[in-house]
Formats: structure tokens, C-alpha cells, sequence
């Protein structure tokens, strides 16, 4: 009894040791790649850009923090809460690197699971580069437009790998990292997506199983919570539940994909000189330095009351055009005249092929 019990120990050691040895590893490798992605990188993504300038907003409290984490499908939550504990080891100006860490730190989680999905797979010889892959996978998708993705796929290596245990238990669990996919990227929703419907087309054959029923029932659930979760926050932080449909029409390839936008400041000093700019959503981290300059104004969610009493300069909203690639990450929508909150007039004073500026109603800012 003894000895089993000995050996039972040991190979849970054994096992625990194998996993924060492979972890580590992996965080350490895809920790390097992506720095070096980042410092060889002629300019930074705007990914990298917002996330920066989210990560300092939650750091120093700020309104706009929050709402930048869950306002738009374009950048889903996970990645910037797992950048969270890295921010006390780095100053403000490193809060992009918080990022990368967090990035590493999903993918490293995945790195076991990995191993066992590709042994199980019949790919033993593969099983060994699990770790490269995912460092691959790193200097592939980040630091890019694109980096998100990799939490979605560490996600996604995750919810597969506890799809595959044997153990009810341990299959119900792959709903946690199901519904985390959703967190992670607007992909997940497609992935989790395509998961229902392979889960559809096996119904008749799983429901004649109480426990596979019970597995699928629990998985639902975890998924469902995870985005109830999502919507509550968005109805806590932003005032509305299905906030994030407002812009995710915009999450579509751009009119002019790739191609730098005009110069804000030209723009702006060329349009309309005596005004102060108002930027709305996430585009408003990138020309952050400038409104900081000449004393404008960002938000994530603009009305004419946001802006401060004292303000008496005139002021214009700057909304990137259709073709303009900063158009997705805009939170711009026409009033509604059906409700007597968005009663404010807006006026379009000029134009160029990149932006819009907007003269709004001064006396609303009042109310």
C-alpha cells in the first residue's frame, strides 16, 4: 500500500516537473521570438500600438481602459488580461512588451497539450518540436496585425487537448477553454461555431450516452457563460449589452488595405487650423502623441458631453473615411434621431480621401 502510494507520488512529481520544465521553455523561447519580431519591426503593428495604450489606461485607472477591453470584437479581452501581471515590472513606455509576455505565457501553456495532441495523432516524431511550432507560430502572427491570434490558438490547442481525454471530467473541461476561444479573438467565434455544428452532426450518436450528453450539456454551458460574461461586461462598462455590433461590421479588410494613412496633423492643420480634434475608438491610441500636443481629445465611445465643461475651444470630431485602414478600429455611427441622446447635430465640414471632420453641436456639451 505504501509503495503504491509512493509510486502514485512520484509520477505526479514527475509529471508536475515536466510541465513547468516544458512551460518554461516555451515562455522563454516565444518570449525571445517575439521581442526580437518586435525590435526588428520597421514600424509597430497597431495591435501593438493599442494594446500599449490600453494596458496604460487600466494601469492608471482610466475610464477609457476598460471600455478599450471589450468595446469591439476587434480586440477581444483575453490578451490584455493576460498581459495584467506583467505590468508592475515594466514602466509605462514597456506596457507593449507586457503584451508580448502575455502572448507567450497562453502559448506556453499550450505546449504539453500540444506534445500529447501530436503523439496521440500518430506524429511521434513530431511530438518533440511542439515547443518550435508554437515559436514558429509566434514569429509567423506576432508582433503583427494579427497577434490576437495567437491566444485564440493557444485556446484552441487547449479545448482539443481536453476533447481527447479519456475521462468525462476531463472532457467537459475543454467547455473553459472553448468559451476562452470566444475571449480571444473574433475567430473564436467561427471556431466555436464550426464546434456546434460537428457536435450537431454527432447528436445521434452521443445522446444515446447519459455521460457524453452530460459532457456536451457542461461544454455548452461553459461557453454560454464565457460570452454572457462578455456581454454583461459591455453592458457594466460601456451601457449596453450588444455593444460590440456596432463595430463589428467594421472588422472586414479595409478599402486600401496596407496603405499608410495621411498624416492626421497635415490633415487637420490644412482642413481646419483653429480647431482642437476629438478622435473616437481604438484608432485614437495611434495619434495619442498628437492629440497630447495640441491639447486634443480621445475617447471610445464619443458623445459632445464627454468633453470637459471648462473646454471652450472649437472643437471637430476626426473620423478616419471608408477607405482609410484605421476606418475599422472607429466607433462613428450617424445620430439616431429616434433617441433624444444621440439629439446632437453634426456637420461635415470638410474632407480629404483619409478623414472626415465633423463640427457638432457646442451646446450639447452643456447638458
Amino acid at each position: 500500500m505504501s509503495s503504491a502510494f509512493h509510486a502514485d507520488s512520484a509520477r505526479r512529481n514527475s509529471a508536475l516537473f515536466s510541465f513547468l520544465k516544458e512551460t518554461s521553455l516555451c515562455f522563454v523561447l516565444v518570449t525571445l521570438v517575439l521581442v526580437w519580431r518586435q525590435e526588428q519591426a520597421a514600424a509597430p503593428s497597431t495591435a501593438w500600438i493599442v494594446r500599449s495604450g490600453m494596458l496604460r489606461d487600466l494601469a492608471a485607472e482610466l475610464p477609457s481602459g476598460r471600455q478599450a477591453l471589450v468595446c469591439s470584437p476587434a480586440f477581444m479581452p483575453l490578451p490584455g488580461v493576460a498581459a495584467l501581471p506583467f505590468l508592475p515590472f515594466l514602466p509605462p513606455a514597456g506596457y507593449g512588451y507586457a503584451y508580448l509576455y502575455g502572448l507567450a505565457g497562453l502559448l506556453s501553456l499550450a505546449a504539453l497539450p500540444l506534445r500529447a495532441l501530436l503523439r496521440q495523432r500518430g506524429g511521434g516524431r513530431w511530438a518533440s518540436a511542439a515547443t518550435p511550432l508554437l515559436a514558429l507560430a509566434a514569429a509567423a502572427l506576432g508582433p503583427t496585425e494579427h497577434s490576437d491570434l495567437l491566444a485564440c490558438l493557444a485556446m484552441l490547442i487547449l479545448a482539443l487537448y481536453f476533447e481527447s481525454r479519456d475521462l468525462a471530467e476531463l472532457r467537459a473541461v475543454a467547455g473553459v477553454f472553448w468559451g476562452l476561444t470566444l475571449f480571444a479573438h473574433a475567430a473564436g467565434f467561427a471556431l466555436v461555431a464550426l464546434r456546434i455544428l460537428a457536435a450537431g452532426a454527432a447528436f445521434r450518436r452521443w445522446r444515446r450516452s447519459a455521460e457524453e450528453k452530460a459532457v456536451r450539456w457542461i461544454q455548452g454551458v461553459c461557453v454560454v457563460y464565457v460570452l454572457l460574461v462578455y456581454l454583461f461586461l459591455n453592458w457594466m462598462i460601456m451601457g449596453a449589452w450588444l455593444y460590440p455590433l456596432r463595430t463589428a461590421a467594421r472588422l472586414g479588410p479595409s478599402g486600401a488595405p496596407g496603405a499608410a494613412p495621411e498624416p492626421l496633423a497635415g490633415a487637420l492643420a490644412h482642413a481646419c487650423p483653429d480647431r482642437t480634434p476629438v478622435v473616437s475608438g481604438h484608432w485614437g491610441y495611434g495619434v495619442q502623441p498628437y492629440l497630447d500636443a495640441v491639447g486634443g481629445y480621445r475617447f471610445m465611445d464619443f458623445h459632445p458631453s464627454k468633453v470637459p465643461l471648462l473646454e471652450s475651444r472649437p472643437l471637430v470630431l476626426v473620423v478616419p473615411a471608408a477607405g482609410n485602414p484605421l476606418a475599422r478600429l472607429s466607433d462613428w455611427r450617424l445620430p439616431d434621431p429616434a433617441r433624444q441622446a444621440d439629439a446632437v447635430t453634426y456637420l461635415l465640414l470638410t474632407q480629404t480621401p483619409d478623414w472626415r471632420f465633423y463640427l457638432f453641436d457646442s451646446t450639447a456639451n452643456q447638458r
